[in-house]
């Protein structure tokens, strides 16, 4: 089994590094389809391996509300933020607490998506890396990593206070290194 989660891992790797290339080109991600699919995959996955299944749902749920602003109607908008914030809250309470990390997780990076404070492609990946690596490390090593990247273009390009390009996917590239890395060295007993 931990084979398994090896290999995925490392395409997951892959997949992410295709991505970061793309982003670091052009700015974006090449289709939808790029994070739709992984997604997709990713909590397939979660499903059917594993106790935190729960993520999976909190995913499924928050990409469903997400999608409420195609409906006509402003009041079935509204109901249907609501009872998909309810169904988050009723996971979020059935789940044991590792679980519950990874679902505070996945809604932290669908709020973030929800408020334009990062891009649908990189919450989408964000949540992926999630249902891929439910434990809060991964969140933690995002953390480290985004502060890492940006003190690193801070210093490349000068000027602490302006606004500086980022390329999200190769900061998340960067932290999945960094997880994965961490899991290695504990899997090994250093």
């Amino acid at each position: 089994m931990i084979y398994l989660q090896w290999v995925i891992s490392l395409v997951a790797l892959g997949w992410l590094i295709a991505v970061a290339v793309f982003d670091i080109r052009t700015r974006q991600v090449p289709s939808p389809y790029w994070t739709w699919i992984p997604m997709l995959l990713a909590g397939t996955y979660r499903v059917l391996n594993g106790p935190s299944a729960l993520i999976a749902a909190a995913a499924s749920v928050t990409i469903i509300i997400s999608e409420r602003k195609h409906l006509r109607h402003k009041g079935i908008e509204m109901m249907a933020l609501a009872a998909g914030i309810l169904a988050i809250i009723m996971i979020f309470f059935f789940a044991d607490i590792p679980t519950q990390s990874g679902i505070a997780c996945v809604v932290v990076f669908w709020i973030a998506w929800e408020l334009h404070y990062i891009g649908g492609a990189n919450a989408m990946m964000l949540i992926t890396c999630v249902l891929l690596w439910p434990q809060v490390e991964f969140v933690l090593t995002y953390l480290v990593a985004g502060l890492i990247w940006s003190i690193g273009v801070r210093i490349k390009e000068g000027g602490w206070l302006k606004r500086h390009w980022v390329s999200m996917p190769a900061v998340i590239v960067f932290s999945a290194v960094i997880y994965l890395t961490y899991h290695l060295l504990l899997l090994a007993g250093i």
